[in-house]
C-alpha cells in the first residue's frame, strides 16, 4: 500500500506542487504587494488601536484569510474601516491562491489523463 502511494500518488504531488510553483512566480508581485497592504494594515491597526505589534500582526491574518476568532476587535471607526479593507484584500489573496491551486491541479489532472490514455 505504501509502496502504491509512493510510486504512484508520490509523482502527481510532486508534479502539482511544481506547476503550483511556477503559474505562482507569475503573480509574485502581486503576491508581494498584497501582503504589503496587509502589513500596512498592521501598522494602522497597531497605532489606531492601541495593539501590541504581535495582536495587530494576528489580528491582520486572522481577518485576511477570513477566520475572525473575535477575541482582538477594532474600537476606533478607522480601526473598523482598515479592518474591513483588510478583510478585502485578504479575500483576494485567498482567492488568487485558489485560482493558481485550480489551475496547477486542473493541469496535473489533464497531465495524468492524457499519459494514461497513451497507455
Amino acid at each position: 500500500m505504501l509502496k502504491h502511494i509512493i510510486e504512484k500518488r508520490l509523482p502527481l504531488f510532486v508534479e502539482f506542487f511544481s506547476a503550483f510553483v511556477r503559474y505562482s512566480s507569475y503573480v509574485r508581485e502581486v503576491f508581494v504587494a498584497l501582503l504589503l497592504i496587509l502589513l500596512v494594515g498592521a501598522v494602522l491597526l497597531w497605532r489606531l488601536e492601541s495593539l501590541s505589534f504581535g495582536d495587530a500582526v494576528y489580528f491582520t491574518m486572522i481577518t485576511g484569510l477570513t477566520i475572525g476568532y473575535g477575541d482582538i476587535t477594532p474600537e476606533t471607526p478607522l480601526g473598523k474601516l482598515v479592518s474591513v479593507a483588510i478583510g478585502l484584500v485578504g479575500m483576494v489573496f485567498v482567492g488568487l491562491i485558489i485560482a493558481i491551486a485550480t489551475r496547477a491541479l486542473n493541469d496535473t489532472a489533464k497531465r495524468h489523463f492524457d499519459l494514461e490514455q497513451d497507455i
